[in-house]
């Protein structure tokens, strides 16, 4: 199983478009999240009865003590001090997740530009996955999966407010599913 670190805005976006997060079990992999990241998670938008979208609130640690993610923070001595460096460059959770991914040899799942900068640079050296290579490798598990793919990135876009950016690689494939 390889190991992952999730900030704030790719699990708002996994937990948006699937209603949970229960689908992480079946990609096979370790799930951390930061003390951080669980303190930013508190509301995600979901449609009403009515129809119209509507503010719903998030127990991130509930999702914690179900098992689909596994808490982490800075405990070394390096990681607070990377944490500490990379708070300089992006949000707090974002930081957390960097240090523990960069000392631990984690990969980081962010959709957040600078978060991937910073991960992607030589002393750094932490290798990032999107919310749309997650959504991509889910999908190629089961048809039903696969089948469901138009639904759940149609309401990461609409309620998460989330589509990669255009001169993203996953752009067009994100694009062709998107129904809104």
């Amino acid at each position: 199983m390889d190991d992952h670190v999730i900030d704030c805005c790719s699990l708002l976006n996994l937990y948006t478009g699937w209603g949970g997060l229960a689908e992480l079990r079946a990609l096979h992999r370790t799930w951390h999240v930061c003390d951080a990241v669980l303190s930013e998670t508190e509301y995600t938008r979901e449609y009403g009865p009515d129809g119209t979208q509507i503010s719903v609130s998030i127990d991130a640690k509930a999702l914690v003590n179900a098992g689909l993610l596994l808490a982490a923070r800075p405990e070394t001595e390096r990681e607070l001090e990377d944490f500490i460096g990379f708070a300089s460059e992006v949000d707090d959770g974002e930081a957390q997740a960097l240090a523990i991914a960069k000392n631990r040899g984690y990969a980081l799942l962010s959709d957040d530009r600078k978060a991937a900068a910073v991960a992607r640079r030589p002393d750094v050296a932490v290798r990032v996955i999107s919310t749309a290579s997650v959504l991509q490798s889910w999908a190629q598990l089961d048809r039903a999966n696969e089948a469901r793919l138009r639904e759940v990135i149609t309401r990461v876009s609409i309620l998460a407010r989330f589509t990669p950016r255009a001169d993203d690689a996953e752009y067009a494939w994100w694009r062709s599913y998107f129904s809104g």
